[in-house]
This record gives C-alpha cells, structure tokens and sequence, in this order.
C-alpha cells in the first residue's frame, strides 16, 4: 500500500490525504454526536430510575395514605361519568346556565381501588354572577366533584358576559 502510494504524483498524494482527512472528520463528527446522545440518554433514564425508586421506596406510605383517603369517602356520594354528567347538568339548570353548556367526556382513569372520571364543560356568554354560583354549587361538591382546570375568557362584544372552560373530575370507588 506504501508503495503504491509513493508511486502518486504530489497533487494525488494531497487530494487522497485530503479525502482521508475530510473521512475522519465526518467520523469524528458522527462519532461525538451519538456520544452525546448515548450521554443524555443516560442521564435521563438515570434520573428516571432514581424518580422510580423513590415512588418504590415510598410505597408503603403512599398505599397508606390512599387506604385512608379512601375510607374517608362515602361511596353512595361518589360519581360514575354518566352520574357525573347528569350532576354537571343539574348544577347547571339550577344556577341558570344549562343553555350555554356544552360537555364531552374527556376519559377515565381506574385504579384498584378508584375510578375518575373527567368531562370538558364550556360555558359561552354567562353572566359573572350565575358563573360564581355553578362554581360555589361545584366546590359544595367536593372532594367528589373537583375542578381541575378553569379557563375563564372575556365576551369582547359584551364585557357584562363571560366564557369559561373547565375539566371536572370525580371520584368513583371500585368495589372489588
């Protein structure tokens, strides 16, 4: 191979230099960069694991502490999302805005133990006053009905009138 080289006029020996170089580079390049990919990686799957093994380490108590939270609650009083629904219905026919509701299901997440279930409400063009009365009508409810997220936006051709976008949850307890 030596000898082959050698044999290459000067412009060829730089030119093939040049290429083995510009190779190398890239090399180099790609080489740096999917180390530090495999570095970030492996930082986030270590924070992960330290994360995982706190929630393990905490298990006991955590499950204490559901166990507790649970028989706090009347099971009679707990919501299914067809009950929830109804409920938000009622709430809102007697605070005098069920017109301007509008709600769709937003999912169910199950334990063991519990279920909750979420719906979207929005209500368009309410007045302040029949808004903070679904909303103390909503807090009377809890913990089994809870607002998790509220949006409230303002009627830009009507100030006197409100928008507002809410996701309720309730709590339904899981007979075994």
């Amino acid at each position: 191979m030596r000898a082959w080289f050698m044999g290459k006029h000067a412009r060829e020996k730089f030119l093939l230099l040049g290429l083995l170089v510009a190779a190398a580079v890239l090399w180099a390049n790609d080489l740096t960069q999917r180390l530090g990919t495999t570095a970030r990686e492996v930082t986030v799957l270590s924070s992960n694991l330290q994360t995982q093994q706190q929630w393990l380490d905490n298990r006991e108590r955590i499950e204490a502490e559901a166990r507790a939270a649970v028989e706090d609650l009347d099971s009679s009083r707990t919501f299914n999302s067809v009950a929830l629904s109804a409920e938000l219905s009622t709430i809102a026919e007697q605070t005098g805005i069920a017109e301007t509701l509008r709600s769709s299901a937003a999912g169910t997440q199950q334990t063991a133990q519990f279920s909750v279930h979420q719906v979207e409400l929005t209500l368009t063009r309410v007045p302040w006053e029949n808004l903070l009365q679904f909303y103390e009508a909503l807090s009377q409810r809890a913990p089994y009905i809870s607002i998790e997220q509220f949006r409230l936006f303002s009627v830009r051709s009507d100030t006197s009138l409100l928008n507002a976008q809410l996701l309720v949850s309730s709590v339904e307890i899981t007979t075994p």
